[in-house]
């Protein structure tokens, strides 16, 4: 994915400035388990205990919320609450991939401040510090008002931590066709909504046509065409790129993806059960490690968000798996090179074809200056979600079914970007096949999956990678039961 600087924009003054915090991390492991109060002690490094943080009292949904079933265009929707404007409201957010939309925003919230007589700021922080930041906020049990929680698992992890905002999500399901089912995982939990969901980030694969026509191959769609088309493209000086590490949202989606894929998941349909330790998983594990061995270099063992997309700006990869965030900036800085940039579905696994996307829901905290400004905000700004859509480039994937019909914007207007209107038929989130519970988000957040990748690749012991996983995934488990 393409980093940019932290910044924020404070509405009225419109003045920036960095947001940039740095976490600490334990054993080669991003701890994000010892700063998440509702969590206990990390799992990832050393076991340092950690007190909860008191508990604030939830907001509850504002009695005889308006509701309109008319287009946003047609009509502004009206605010849960009888919000009058005033108060101050702060975001947190990570600053997007595409940066043209940071700029939509950074304006769309300084107007909207003007307009409502509230003082708004929007921080921006790079996405590999994001988690780190909301975690530590939540520990402290204060921060800012409103987050863009990027995990799809972590409204349900901090879901003791945000207000109820079913009253809003209800108003723009009902103005915009309802949700498609992938919404009800970035939020809704045990019936109350604790953040409303916004959009997902589809992973395709991303590949250079001229190396692949060159070679007589086919785009990849199965596991087994990417071992036998990157082993050959290596032999070329091509390589494909997949991050394997432990503080990369790409390297988590993309290995959860082949682990699906090969049958294997961190637990049951249940969603308590873990299942992690299975013949699937090993068959993937050994999958990775052939796959690492004969088809990449060991540079993608360090690499962060951004390695894959500098392997493929570089004009040496040929395929990586990543968000279209890649090739919008490759079509930004070389045009030429881009023209050879292709898109292709994630590929299928001998199980069929499952792919994790991240996520944005927005979530209000429950210690928030003012909850009724928040809610207002997040009304009028669904409310011209199309806008979002066109300057991200296509990137933000509305989980809305009025903003899904064919053609899409963006994405229905570009022959190479048609596949991607149905990405959401495969995107699955946390705990799958099972509901998304926090234990789920908890995982995720601390990258197990990759990190067992990493040890298997690195040290050849899959049975112990199994091993080591599986013990941490069943002691954050058992904090649930």
């Amino acid at each position: 994915m393409y980093m940019l600087n932290g910044r924020s924009r404070l509405a009225g003054s419109i003045t920036r400035r960095r947001v940039l915090e740095v976490f600490a991390a334990g054993g080669g492991a991003l701890a994000i388990g010892s700063l998440l109060a509702a969590c206990g002690p990390s799992q990832t490094g050393g076991a340092a205990p950690t007190a909860a943080a008191p508990k604030p009292t939830v907001a509850q949904p504002a009695a005889g919320a308006a509701a309109t079933t008319q287009p946003a265009a047609a009509v502004k929707q009206a605010a849960p609450g009888g919000f009058q404007g005033g108060g101050t409201l702060k975001l947190l957010v990570r600053s997007h991939f595409v940066p043209a939309y940071d700029e939509w925003l950074d304006k769309w919230a300084a107007d909207w401040g003007t307009k409502n007589k509230v003082e708004v700021q929007v921080d921006h922080t790079l996405s590999a510090e994001l988690a780190s930041k909301i975690a530590a906020e939540v520990a402290s049990g204060g921060g800012h008002d409103m987050y863009g929680l990027t995990r799809n698992g972590e409204p349900l992890l901090y879901h003791a931590q945000m207000v109820d905002v079913s009253d809003v999500t209800k108003q723009i399901s009902e103005a915009h066709g309802g949700w498609i089912p992938l919404a009800e995982t970035l939020g809704l939990y045990e019936g109350v909504w604790h953040a409303v969901p916004e959009y997902f980030i589809d992973f395709p694969g991303l590949y250079r046509k001229d190396l692949f026509d060159a070679n007589g191959l086919k785009p990849i769609e199965t596991y087994d065409d990417l071992l036998k088309t990157g082993t050959l493209l290596k032999s070329k000086g091509n390589p494909i790129g997949i991050a394997i590490n432990q503080k990369s949202n790409d390297a988590s989606n993309s290995w959860t993806c082949c682990l699906w894929g090969y049958g294997g998941s961190t637990v049951a349909t249940d969603g308590k059960t873990v299942a992690l330790n299975s013949p699937e998983t090993k068959a993937m594990l050994a999958y990775a490690v052939e796959l690492y061995k004969s088809t990449m270099t060991n540079e993608v063992l360090s690499w962060d968000d951004t390695g894959n997309n500098l392997l493929l700006a570089s004009g040496r990869g040929s395929w990586i798996q990543n968000p279209i965030s890649a090739y919008r900036t490759i079509e930004h800085d070389t045009p030429d090179l881009a023209a050879k940039i292709f898109i292709s579905n994630a590929p299928a696994g001998p199980k069929g074809r499952f792919s994790p996307v991240s996520t944005n829901a927005w979530g209000i905290a429950n210690w928030a200056a003012s909850v009724p400004a928040a809610k207002a905000f997040l009304t009028d700004y669904y409310a011209v979600l199309p806008e979002t859509v066109k300057a991200s480039q296509g990137y933000n994937q509305p989980v809305l079914k009025d903003f899904r019909k064919k053609p899409m914007p963006i994405l229905g207007e570009d022959p190479k970007l048609t596949v991607l209107q149905d990405f959401d038929q495969v995107a699955k989130t946390v705990g799958y096949p099972g509901p998304p519970t926090p234990a789920a988000g908890e995982v995720e957040s601390n990258w197990i999956i990759p990190l067992m990748v990493a040890r298997a690749v690195t040290d050849n012991d899959i049975n112990g990678a199994v091993d080591w996983a599986t013990q941490k995934v069943e002691t954050i488990y058992a904090k649930y039961t």
